[in-house]
């Protein structure tokens, strides 16, 4: 188990701080310091690298029994970069060379950079990896690397890029080989691209191209939409084929330590802006392949979190781990800085809330984001978690006892795994992409995603996030949450019905495979192969004119709020759930097999997402229990708390944040989950809970303080 600091981002902090600074973080917990690495400081001269400062600290953590993560920070490239390679400039959608800058809070080093699909910027990148891999690989206090810091490839460009020369050949190389087929055998050099390859993509894209040269990424929002979610698609490729450039490298030099990489956010908080495509920086579960693990970056009281947010966060970053490591890759230290403006205060009982909440749903590092405060640009002044904003003593404080406990049951902690979860949320990157095309924001199809997430993680339900190309994570799944499922591939309507009819359920909203994955707009019924696997029809769009939904479920009426667009349903034979005042079927449920299916003519996630409401949860809760998802173990409070539970080896672990007042939680289970338990130990304040068994059930109580956590034991 790692609790790591981020340390140095050259040339800060200065040399003289840094003995005593390391023997500040021993002191106060840490088993770890991270270290930033930049290409634009190591290689300062063409084929010239300076190590002295990293040496250096490398060998003074490793006094101190400190590990070390090293980070390496590529993106950042040196002010050499298009003096040496004159033809690497980016260039954005309107055909203009990106001017590349020094970082904003970073200061040493350019951004955007070259372009990566520049093959010398590439060998010069790779030049820079295996140096630093192949000097610290043997390093005896070397903890594990973080290979690409929040998947940065296009910061301060300005624009949307990159239509450089480069990019368009790989682009349109990436939709040959899409395209070709396997009719023929591709000929001639490898760089050709095919008449094959043009004639299948202009009878997908419903086209006329007679040359491959006219095939051009989407430039801006709101055009056709095919071209643009074809870039998108290449966007999101393109990264996962990056990090397997960085992670190959890497592990070629040092086979032995765990290889990491982490983003701003996982993928299915990426909607976009003016200057991103949607998930441009990438899909976690393509990224995720050639690494051994993978992890994100999280700001609670910068951006203003609630517990149940940060749950969000690292659940769908657990999703796409899948059976990888976990971690919390930068945790916020200190008080949040955006130039002069100065964000609250980082208290200290939630910060450790937050790294045993990351514990709890299986992460096995977290590093704060970071140990003194930033001294560069907009960062500056902030951030430090034995920073100067106030509260850094009862930080540290309290830090000592996460450590202190993380030391006593550190083989414990590493070896524990939550629970498989029973209910699964839909996450499609092809209605972003869509939505992106449309309106340069994925807002309604992120938010519809993030209101099921939420509401769940409020009556804390356990989940998982399921990516429609990766539907693998059906296994062992009862409910299975459909939102915003407009461009939900064809490839997975066989794999969901099948899960239907096997007895699972299926809550879906409006308009299920609507458009193709090219956004090409699909009549109802039979040319929707989603819709029609589950026994959908509408019959076509209507203006939302009033938001309220009454949707009687199992005899329980619910008081929703419907959002977008209705699509009134053709009810044939199935139990109509909702009607709106003018008649229209808003949602039925009917059997499949052995399974249900229930269809909505609207959207409900996107509305809780703008603001929590109980009819919401309730129905969901409902919807659940139907299904027979709920977890084995219940844990209960007066008030808010977050819980997970998973086996470690032969012994079971319940995790608990409570993010409210001091409370008593009562927890009970079937007698099978606590074995020939007789008490059960709360490893955070070393205590002993009576258990009782009775009528085939478990349960105890206890007591757990404001703004506390416990971790409990049987």
């Amino acid at each position: 188990m790692i609790l790591a600091a981020q340390y140095y981002r050259p040339p800060f902090p200065e040399r003289r701080y840094w003995k005593q600074d390391l023997a500040d973080m021993k002191a106060a917990g840490l088993n770890a310091v991270q270290l930033w690495v930049l290409w634009s400081w190591v290689e300062p001269e063409p084929g010239r690298f300076v190590f002295d400062d990293y040496d250096e600290l490398v060998k003074e953590a490793g006094k101190l029994k400190l590990g070390v993560v090293l980070s390496t920070i590529a993106e950042l490239h040196p002010f050499w970069i298009h003096r040496e390679i004159p033809d690497s400039h980016m260039i954005d959608h309107m055909g203009r060379p990106v001017i590349s800058t020094n970082r904003g809070e970073a200061h040493q080093g350019l951004t955007p950079g070259g372009c990566t699909d520049n093959p010398e910027v590439l060998r010069r990148m790779r030049i820079f990896l295996e140096t630093v891999a192949s000097r610290y690989a043997d390093a005896p206090n070397l903890a594990g690397w973080d290979i690409w810091n929040e998947l940065r490839w296009n910061v301060q460009a300005d624009g949307l890029v990159c239509f450089c020369p480069h990019t368009l050949k790989a682009f349109r190389k990436w939709l040959d080989g899409k395209y070709r087929g396997s009719a023929r055998p591709k000929t001639g050099p490898s760089d050709e691209l095919s008449a094959e390859g043009l004639e299948g993509l202009n009878t997908a894209w419903k086209r006329r191209y007679c040359d491959w040269a006219d095939v051009m990424p989407g430039k801006l929002p709101r055009r056709p939409y095919t071209e643009m979610m074809e870039f998108e698609k290449f966007l999101q490729w393109r990264a996962a084929e990056h990090m397997r450039f960085r992670a190959e490298i890497i592990k070629r030099a040092d086979p032995h330590h765990i290889v990491t990489a982490h983003g701003a956010q996982p993928s299915v908080h990426m909607a976009g802006d003016a200057e991103n495509h949607a998930i441009n920086r990438g899909n976690d579960w393509d990224l995720v392949k050639p690494l051994d693990g993978l992890g994100c970056s999280h700001f609670p009281f910068w951006f203003a979190m609630s517990d149940a947010d940060f749950g969000v966060r690292v659940e769908c970053t657990r999703a796409a781990a899948g059976a990888r490591t976990l971690w919390v890759s930068e945790l916020q230290g200190g008080s949040a800085r955006q130039g002069f403006d100065v964000r609250p205060s980082v208290e200290a009982k939630p910060q450790q809330r937050w790294v045993w909440n990351g514990f709890g749903r299986g992460a096995k590092a977290v590093i704060f984001w970071c140990w003194r405060d930033e001294f560069f640009g907009r960062e500056s002044s902030g951030y430090g978690l034995a920073g100067r904003d106030g509260l850094a003593d009862e930080r540290l404080a309290l830090l000592k006892e996460t450590s202190a406990v993380l030391h006593k049951h550190n083989g414990l902690l590493e070896a524990y795994k939550p629970d498989p979860a029973k209910v699964g949320v839909l996450f499609d990157p092809n209605g972003y992409n869509l939505e992106w095309a449309q309106d340069g924001m994925a807002a309604r199809a992120r938010d519809s995603v993030i209101g099921y997430l939420t509401a769940l993680e409020h009556r804390q339900i356990p989940y998982t996030v399921v990516e429609s190309s990766h539907l693998d994570g059906l296994a062992g799944l009862k409910l299975l949450i459909l939102p915003f499922p407009l461009a939900v591939p064809d490839a997975a309507a066989g794999p969901i019905a099948a899960f239907v009819r096997a007895g699972g359920t299926v809550l879906v909203e409006s308009e299920a495979g609507a458009y193709t994955d090219l956004g090409i707009y699909r009549y109802p019924a039979a040319e929707r192969p989603l819709a029609a696997a589950l026994g959908i029809e509408d019959l076509g769009r209507r203006p939302l004119t009033n938001p309220e939904l009454r949707l009687v479920y199992k005899k329980t009426p619910y008081d929703l709020r419907a959002d977008i667009w209705i699509t009134p349903l053709v009810a044939g034979g199935a139990d109509v759930l909702a009607c709106d005042p003018a008649g229209h079927v808003l949602a039925t449920g009917r059997k499949l097999d052995e399974g249900t299916v229930i269809a909505l003519g609207t959207f409900l996630g996107r509305k809780y997402a703008e603001a929590r409401y109980e009819a919401f949860e309730s129905f969901l809760a409902q919807l659940v229990a139907a299904a027979g998802a709920l977890p084995d173990l219940t844990v209960r409070g007066e008030a808010p708390l977050q819980w997970r539970s998973g086996l470690a080896g032969d012994a079971r672990l319940l995790f608990i944040t409570n993010q409210s007042h001091e409370q008593v939680v009562r927890v009970r289970g079937p007698e099978a989950l606590f074995g020939d338990a007789r008490a059960v130990r709360e490893l955070h304040h070393d205590v002993k809970i009576k258990l009782k068994r009775e009528d085939g059930e478990c349960r105890f109580k206890l007591a757990v303080g404001a703004g506390d956590f416990a971790i409990l034991r049987w």
